[in-house]
């Protein structure tokens, strides 16, 4: 079986009220045992025991952690970025506007949670150096299109400095992973692409923009490579 790589919404769990309905996230208030009970369904759907599914606390930096057959998932990552060798490990990032990254190389899986802050902080850079001189496949989920993701004067004038993509005070976070992408691993890029959801636009997945309080879609990357 190849590597796989999937993103969920918010629909299809037991979370309610704000948090409706598949909410993955501890940390945004929702009870908590509705949460582990949603997380054992990701685990069942992409064919992995639970404590082969990892999770981080995102930190909005660029901390990358290595995930390994002696890694135990009941610990805590703080980082923004996973990355694994090992077959049969499901890794995922959680989001609600910031872009969820995956990358399925020939022998590295990486899962990494891009933000503004973790874009200018380098995490995609560093996630590519640590797949040294692989080819792999890139997909971003559901995440803030940059016609909703209005900057301040500042960010806006270091995102141009920084050759990012930009326009008319707006920031572009999926293009500009995907311009890193290209200009840092060139040939090894296989395919790099956005799946065009917006998360402030789409009802369908969750947004802390719009809403504030709510829950955490995940993008999951599942460590299967045909070597």
């Amino acid at each position: 079986m190849a590597s796989r790589a999937l993103f969920t919404s918010r629909a299809g769990g037991w979370s309610t009220g704000p948090y409706s309905s598949r909410n993955l996230g501890t940390h945004v208030g929702d009870d908590l045992e509705v949460v582990r009970r949603n997380r054992d369904q990701l685990a069942e759907e992409v064919g992995v025991r639970t404590d082969r599914l990892f999770f981080m606390e995102q930190v909005h930096g660029s901390e990358v952690i290595v995930v390994d057959d002696s890694s135990n998932s009941s610990e805590l990552r703080r980082c923004d970025a996973m990355i694994t060798r090992t077959p049969g490990t499901a890794l995922v990032v959680l989001v609600a506007d910031c872009a969820p990254l995956l990358l399925i190389g020939e022998r590295t899986s990486a899962v990494v949670h891009v933000g503004w802050r973790g874009l200018f902080a380098g995490i995609v850079e560093k996630v590519l150096a640590d797949m040294e001189s692989e080819r792999f496949t890139a997909i971003i989920g559901p995440t803030i299109c940059s016609a909703c993701y209005q900057v301040g004067a500042d960010l806006y004038d270091q995102a141009l400095e920084r050759g990012f993509i930009v326009g008319n005070q707006r920031l572009d976070i999926p293009r500009s992973i995907i311009k890193i992408l290209h200009d840092v691993a060139g040939k090894r890029v296989e395919r790099a692409e956005w799946n065009g959801i917006c998360t402030l636009e789409s009802e369908s997945h969750y947004s802390y923009r719009r809403d504030q309080l709510t829950g955490r879609q995940a993008g999951v990357v599942i460590h299967d490579p045909q070597i």
